[in-house]
């Protein structure tokens, strides 16, 4: 069940009360899901980066990601931001375009490895992009694997591209 503390679930019914929509990725229909959540997408467990990257890609192809943050803020989006030493070297959006890998991280992509519907994913990186502020709540079961820091770099990835970092109400992995 989600617990991130003793008062995340409240938090959650408060936001929702105040009108915010609330998703819940999750391998199964958990009371998390069943009670918290407006809509409850299943995943194959341990996919979630692959959906987020799939995510980030239709927020940069649809250039829904906020471009003055990610100028401002980040390194490594593309390569007129590499840092130092780096240029050359293979850029966030290269990544996401498959540039090196010749694989495109698509909501098709991902929809293979996650189960996920590639129309699911691209509806909640619109939405996640578009809806001011957003957050993505990321509890803490599905990084307790081998490789699970790759999920919460996912997620401030999506937190940064749009520009949910260091405003009232947004949120990248972590506490708040």
């Amino acid at each position: 069940e989600m617990r991130d503390g003793t008062n995340s679930d409240y938090f959650v019914k408060l936001a929702r009360q105040r009108g915010a929509r609330v998703i819940c990725v999750d391998p199964r229909l958990s009371m998390s899901a069943a009670s918290l959540a407006d809509e409850w997408i299943p995943i194959r467990p341990g996919t979630d980066a692959a959906v987020m990257s799939a995510m980030a890609y239709v927020i940069v192809q649809e250039g829904l990601y906020d471009a003055e943050f990610v100028r401002s803020h980040c390194l490594g989006f593309d390569q007129t931001q590499m840092p130092p030493g780096a240029q050359g070297v293979e850029s966030y959006r290269d990544y996401l375009e498959g540039k090196r890998d010749g694989q495109p991280k698509t909501p098709e992509w991902a929809e293979v490895i996650s189960a996920v519907p590639a129309e699911t994913i691209r509806r909640i990186a619109r939405e996640y992009a578009t809806i001011k502020p957003g957050v993505l709540y990321q509890g803490y079961g599905m990084q307790r694997r081998a490789y699970g820091e790759q999920v919460v770099r996912a997620g401030c990835t999506l937190a940064a591209l749009t520009g949910n970092v260091g405003i009232s109400g947004g949120w990248a992995s972590g506490l708040g």
